[in-house]
């Protein structure tokens, strides 16, 4: 029988040897980790000597492994005696379990040259010793990029904020994210509580915002928009009319805002005058996440990640566990660039780091350095193993210093305003804008010689200009100055300029950054606007009707003497009055004006009206009043005329009661007349029945033309009544044919009696 003993001895020993050939591996496999990572590791005892160091500690320092081992850090002339006194103070800190903080430091390489360093050490316990774990990573790149980003930056920010245009950029929430510094003054508003934070939607009116809401959600969308004008409303309720240009702002080929150029066109909306110009400026995001190493076999599966890739891509556990493929984490657009990169680690061939952009789950992204290396059983390639670093800050570094400069030339070649730099009394830069105002082509301007530039200013303002250039003067924000003067066309025409200017840093030298607009319509506009209003203001004071202007609350603006007359009240007690409130409109007039100037806000049509009004004597007056909308410049206001027509009223009434006396006369004569016509006629007809017979010819004849007339009378009476009738309007109009010849007959039936009787003499 086999020994139950030796069985179990055997199964032990086997299981020890596995167990070694897994430690063995393991070991291999994280050695291969550590000497393969691109970031600084390194080893050290208690007292700083050296225990171990990778191959990028060789790199980044520039000594060799077998230079430093056995040897302590600090007196290699590597860090500073600051620097040292820091990692020896964070090392008895973190004895006492408290942990120690990253930093970032510039040491000394072996050849004399400088570096920055991102430095993180930890100690750990092994047995009954402390060792000291440090991870360097080289960030010389970045920090050589941030630099050269602020003068950039700088550079930018000193042009935005000498120009006198609004800068806002906004992102897709439509939250501001930055806006230059004459915003403050343009809409009222503290540089504090511009950062706090703000919509918007806060500086359009209410009847605009629609229309922004749309075109900004175009602009979002891609379309090509046109400059759009809004109205615009100030901290203090106030408002204006801007030009509004807008771009997109990108962020790895993505829409992720909007940069809006405002420019107040204000006066050129009432006089056709005030254009200002607005400036672009970007902002952008970075983001800053730590490595991921993992894992993939031949098939590109994952087959291995640290713990740390889970909170970087998105990923849960389960989500890794159920496996996931290497393209679940690149850019589809990066997918040929991978596989070939791939291939060449599969083959066995040594490449360097490469930048790629990598997806998170949630469909975002970031660009991240791959650091591969092949992973072997025994000598066969089965996979690879690779570190992340993520480099999105160096990326986006250096897009911003490309972005900045390409701003830089944006804000000045789009800008609607003539921008110069003058130096030495020369013109060093000038835009197309500028040139175009004087007629003159961007060439011929940079070839002036000093002062030559002179020349375009009008001879009598020259030494204005040169006075108020030179001027010391602290009464403009920010430096920027601005006046108006005379500029002088190329074509020997005179034009009218608003110039601002500041005096800024070009080439390390003090040089003038010079900003034109050119206001020649506006000042035209403006003598038009003083001539007409100069008439106007003669007709409404000469005119023979009242006028009185009231605004939309209901508050009485101006009036004309006429209306002073009418009613006997000086303006002074008129001027900001409410209408409804002066005692000059009896009661029962007011619910119908009211209904009137209801429909004259909505712009509709309404007829005059006549009504009485009280003078400041309490005596009455019939006025007929027309009322119609009227704007001027940006407001609205209702305009009433009135004339006196007490004497017309006078007559009417006068007439309407000699019209009733005229009806009551008619309705009576008729009645009166009508009793006695019908006794009479009554009479002739029993005549006519009753002793027709026992008259001769001639005595019927003279009864037929009593008989005849008297019937006459009677239509005469009808004709009365019908009279009546037609005033009550209840006569009807009966209309028949008549035979003429009858009618003649009957006249001269009537009249052959006389013909028949001698004359009298």
């Amino acid at each position: 029988m086999p020994n139950p003993k030796k069985r179990v001895l055997t199964q032990d020993i086997n299981q020890h040897k596995l167990l070694e050939r897994r430690i063995e591996e393991s070991e291999r496999r994280y050695r291969g980790l550590y000497e393969s990572s691109p970031i600084s590791l390194t080893v050290t005892d208690s007292d700083g000597v050296i225990l171990d160091v990778n191959s990028a500690t060789e790199k980044i320092f520039g000594f060799k492994k077998s230079e430093v081992i056995g040897k302590k850090y600090f007196d290699l002339g590597i860090f500073s005696p600051e620097q040292v006194e820091r990692f020896q103070k964070d090392y008895k800190e973190s004895l006492k379990g408290k942990k120690i903080i990253p930093m970032e430091i510039q040491i000394k390489r072996k050849d004399g040259t400088m570096a920055w360093l991102s430095v993180q050490n930890s100690v750990k316990k092994i047995g009954n010793e402390f060792l000291i774990e440090g991870i360097a990573q080289d960030i010389t790149e970045r920090k050589t990029a941030e630099q050269e980003l602020i003068k950039s930056e700088e550079k930018y920010r000193n042009l935005a904020d000498s120009l006198p245009e609004v800068i806002f950029e906004i992102d897709l929430s439509y939250n501001i994210t930055y806006t230059n510094s004459i915003a403050s003054k343009i809409f009222g508003y503290s540089n504090e509580e511009f950062k706090k934070g703000m919509k918007i939607f806060q500086f359009v009116t209410f009847d605009d915002k629609e229309l922004a809401l749309k075109q900004t959600q175009q602009l979002f969308r891609g379309e090509y928009l046109k400059p759009l004008v809004l109205k615009l409303k100030r901290k203090d309720g106030t408002f204006f009319f801007a030009n509004i240009h807008a771009s997109r702002i990108f962020k790895h080929k993505k829409v992720v805002g909007v940069r809006c150029i405002i420019h107040d066109i204000t006066e050129m909306k009432t006089t056709q005058e005030k254009l200002i110009e607005s400036q672009k400026k970007y902002k952008d995001l970075a983001n800053s996440l730590p490595e991921v190493i993992f894992e993939i076999d031949l098939n590109f599966n994952l087959t291995y990640t640290n713990a740390i890739a889970t909170q970087i891509f998105g990923y849960s556990h389960e989500d890794f566990k159920k496996g996931l493929n290497i393209f679940n984490f690149i850019y589809h657009v990066e997918k040929e660039r991978v596989l070939e990169y791939l291939s060449r680690i599969f083959k066995g061939e040594l490449n360097e780091p490469q930048i790629f952009q990598l997806r998170k789950k949630d469909g975002s992204f970031f660009h991240g350095t791959i650091n591969a290396t092949p992973i072997f059983k025994g000598s066969k390639i089965v996979g690879m193993r690779s570190i992340i670093h993520d480099v999105t800050e160096m990326v986006n570094a250096e897009e911003k210093i490309k972005e900045s400069e390409a701003k830089f030339r944006t804000i000045s070649e789009q800008s609607l305003m003539g921008i110069s730099i003058i130096q030495d009394e020369k013109i060093k830069y000038v835009n197309e804008t500028l040139a175009n105002i004087f007629g003159y082509s961007i060439e011929e301007v940079l070839s002036w010689s000093p002062g030559e530039f002179f020349k375009t200013i009008h001879p009598k303002d020259k030494k204005r200009v040169i006075e108020l250039s030179t001027k010391t003067d602290n009464r403009f924000d920010n430096g920027v100055r601005y006046y108006e003067f005379r500029g002088i066309h190329k074509n020997g025409n005179i034009i009218w300029l608003e110039l601002y200017f500041k005096v800024i840093t070009f080439q390390k030298k003090p040089a003038f950054l010079v900003s034109y607009i050119d206001i020649s319509e506006r000042k035209k506009a403006k003598e038009e606007l003083r001539e007409s209003e100069e008439i106007y203001r003669f007709l409404f004071e000469k005119s023979p009707s009242s006028i009185l202007l009231i605004n939309m609350s209901g508050k009485i603006e101006d009036c004309n003497p006429a209306l002073e007359k009418l009613i006997d009240y000086d303006r002074t007690e008129l001027i900001g009055k409410r209408v409804a409130r002066l005692p000059i409109i009896p009661p029962k007039y007011l619910s119908v004006l009211f209904k009137r100037n209801q429909k004259i806000s909505k712009g509709e049509s309404i007829l005059s009206i006549d009504l009485q009004l009280i003078k400041k004597d309490g005596s009455l007056i019939w006025v007929n009043l027309d009322s119609s909308l009227v704007r001027m410049g940006d407001k609205t206001y209702i305009m009433v005329m009135g004339r006196d027509i007490s004497d017309k009223k006078e007559i009417e009434i006068k007439l309407k009661e000699l019209n009733e006396m005229r009806k009551e006369f008619i309705d009576r004569a008729s009645h009166e007349l009508k009793t006695p016509i019908t006794t009479v006629y009554g009479a002739y007809q029993l005549l006519d029945i009753l002793y027709k017979d026992k008259f001769d010819p001639e005595q019927l004849e003279l009864i037929e033309m009593a008989f005849s007339g008297t019937r006459r009378i009677r239509r005469l009476v009808d004709d009365l009544l019908d009279v009546s009738k037609i005033d009550s309007k209840v006569f009807k109009l009966n209309k028949r044919k008549t035979n003429l010849g009858d009618l003649i007959s009957n006249c001269v039936k009537e009249m052959r009696y006389f013909s028949n009787k001698p004359i009298m003499k």
